[in-house]
């Protein structure tokens, strides 16, 4: 669990690592506490939905992905890259 002692350091998702006014110039931003309580409750749900489709094939709205709106799917492309990456950076292999 990151802290203030031990902070999980991420690039700038403004400016891509570059510096910005968001990130302060430094280009990352400190994470000192649960990832999850620092975004809102309707986000955590689509967060869980998404997974739900990607692991599973279990979509929110009967039918399949045609019967889905589009920018849930495009929010499960994002939700799936950014999984990807994280897992590729923290040398996740299975899981």
């Amino acid at each position: 669990m990151p802290s203030a002692a031990q902070p999980l350091v991420m690039e700038c998702v403004g400016c891509g690592g570059i510096g910005c006014d968001e990130c302060q110039m430094i280009g990352s931003v400190d994470i000192t506490d649960c990832p999850m309580n620092l975004i809102d409750h309707r986000t955590q749900e689509f967060i869980e939905y998404a997974e739900l489709y990607i692991d599973h094939g279990l979509p929110p709205v009967a039918g399949g992905s045609l019967d889905q709106a589009a920018s849930f799917l495009a929010g499960c492309r994002f939700v799936a890259g950014e999984i990807a990456f994280w897992k590729n950076k923290l040398g996740v292999i299975n899981g």
